[in-house]
């Protein structure tokens, strides 16, 4: 009897079943809800001329906390294992860009007034 042969292992290779995390989809339809919602009420403000009531502010606020919680859900998104990152990052930018955009209206408008 001669030596054994040794039987070489394959290569391997492990499949990850990367997914788009669900966090990071809601975080983006929430910031593309707050972009239209924020261009209306804008155009709405000015085709009446800038005398709107006062549901307006209290939809901004709205929208300024429905951005907070797309920031969140982007963050945690990135924290997930096995998920895909670009989403999560589009949710935060889109989110943060959104809330900037409210900030320098705010100013503007405390300017003017």
């Amino acid at each position: 009897m001669g030596k054994p042969v040794k039987i070489r292992k394959k290569k391997s290779f492990m499949f990850t079943t990367r997914h788009y995390s669900f966090m990071s989809v809601m975080g983006i339809v929430l910031g593309v809800i707050n972009v239209f919602f924020g261009a209306a009420m804008v155009i709405q403000s000015y085709r009446n001329e800038g005398r709107v009531g006062a549901g307006y502010g209290s939809a901004g606020l709205f929208s300024v906390f429905l951005c907070i919680i797309g920031i969140v859900c982007g963050i945690r998104s990135l924290g997930e294992r096995d998920t895909y990152i670009a989403p999560a990052v589009v949710a935060i930018a889109v989110n943060g860009a959104v809330i900037l955009w409210w900030i320098i209206m705010i100013i503007i408008s405390a300017i003017v007034n």
